[in-house]
């Protein structure tokens, strides 16, 4: 649950702060790019039995090797590595305590190994404690300069922290060291932080040539560069690149997702509907989840919707039951879905703790939800501060400024969010052509 880049945070946290590199033998790396989206056609959905994951058979073989000689560091760094890997593909956040177990007792067999720190800090941006996350990435780099996973979690850290002028000279430190999909994927979102796509668009394609990296993690990285040429408006070519995530992991809930979101954008709402439902059922994010409550919502089955919300809800409190911070996606899901006065609790302890720009725009939303638009203004313009051109956010500040009679700022927000992604929500994006129908000439 990080501030990334799909609309909903649960996604972001899972596939971009909590990867990073380890060598672990004969198993996949677990570096991934940086958080959070057709025709329909497509390769088939179903996954691999779970059984059969190799991900899941490294961690057998680690504790095995553990079992066997308990004062083996390395195994121990490994399987802490290969337990977030398996967050990655599960979306378990149980898993969580185990390899913060495992990292702890590697770093007391080998306090030197920088490695063991990058797990950590990890770790620590998997469950939003950035500042914690920050902390060990640094110290990290104390003992091995070079590490750019280290510079990786680096710049994670100081992007969820709003800190975002010192991200980019981390990154631009990253990048010196390798261009490989670690830091490709952190410059590629930093570009598209700042609105420029094409930039973004240009690493994230390099990204997608990367040697070496997990089945997982590249398909990810394809179903990403699939979401920025959505938001470059070539849809066709993100077609392309979300059945080439699903060629290379069969059922991969991002690119399903992607999918979804073309088919919300065409109108085809059945089609939505199963693609979403498909995602939920494959890795049980409450982004895919509420996703499915617009589709269904759009499509008239308010009885579905209200289940699928419901269900959101549980996995929500989920991740929070195991340690995740949630504040910031609690703050997103009680405004549009539960207590504005809740959502405004929370968005601004999220606030406090990260004052980044998804933060601010919670704020914002969550004081508009209270009718209290002369606030949510200033947070709305501080959450586009960078220039992104989020949907979202877009939508977001476009409805504030249409509550205050700014028909000029609404039009022009409102309609940048359509532009960008029209299908970045079923239920946003028929209120944003509402609004835009209702607004003076």
């Amino acid at each position: 649950m990080s501030s990334c880049r799909s609309p909903a945070a649960f996604l972001a946290f899972l596939l971009f702060v909590a990867g990073c590199a380890a060598p672990i033998a004969d198993a996949p790396d677990p570096t991934g790019p940086p958080t959070t989206p057709s025709t329909g056609a497509g390769p088939p959905a179903s996954p691999p039995p779970r059984s059969q994951s190799a991900i899941a058979e490294t961690i057998e073989r680690l504790q095995a090797a553990i079992d066997a000689n308990p004062s083996d560091a390395a195994a121990q760094r490994d399987l802490g590595f290969a337990l977030l890997q398996r967050v990655r593909e599960t979306a378990d956040p149980a898993l969580y305590a185990r390899a913060e177990a495992a990292y702890e007792r590697a770093r007391a067999l080998d306090p030197d190994d920088a490695l063991v720190l990058v797990g950590i800090g990890s770790l620590h941006l998997g469950k939003h404690e950035f500042a914690a996350a920050l902390e060990s990435a640094r110290r990290a780099i104390v003992m091995a300069p070079r590490l750019a996973v280290a510079r990786a979690i680096e710049v994670d850290a100081l992007v969820e922290l709003g800190r975002y002028d010192e991200a980019d000279g981390a990154a631009a430190e990253m990048l010196a060291l390798v261009s490989d999909l670690t830091t490709l994927s952190r410059v590629s979102y930093l570009a598209e932080l700042h609105g420029q796509l094409d930039v973004a668009v240009t690493a994230m394609r390099q990204a997608t040539t990367s040697a070496g990296a997990a089945p997982e993690n590249l398909a990810f990285t394809h179903a990403q560069l699939g979401n920025l040429l959505v938001y470059a408006g070539d849809p066709a070519a993100a077609t392309t690149e979300y059945d080439r995530a699903l060629e290379l992991v069969p059922g991969h809930a991002p690119a399903l997702a992607g999918h979804g979101r073309l088919a919300v954008a065409a109108g085809r709402l059945d089609e939505a509907i199963t693609r979403f439902r498909q995602a939920a059922d494959l890795v049980p994010l409450p982004e895919y989840v509420i996703a499915l409550a617009d589709a269904q919502a759009a499509a008239g089955r308010a009885d579905d919707a209200a289940h699928s919300i419901e269900l959101a809800r549980a996995e929500i409190q989920l991740f929070e039951a195991t340690g995740v911070t949630v504040d910031l996606d609690l703050a997103l899901f009680e405004a549009d879905h539960g207590d504005p006065k809740r959502a405004l609790a929370f968005a601004e302890t999220a606030y406090a703790e990260a004052p980044n720009v998804r933060a601010a725009d919670a704020r914002a939303w969550a004081l508009h939800r209270l009718g209290r638009d002369d606030e949510a203004r200033v947070y709305a313009d501080e959450a586009l501060r960078l220039g992104s051109r989020d949907p979202l956010l877009r939508f977001h500040a476009g409805a504030i400024a249409a509550a205050l009679g700014d028909d000029a700022a609404a039009r022009r927000d409102l309609d940048l969010a359509l532009s960008t992604d029209p299908g970045f929500s079923a239920t946003h994006a028929a209120e944003a052509r509402r609004l835009l129908e209702s607004l003076g000439d």
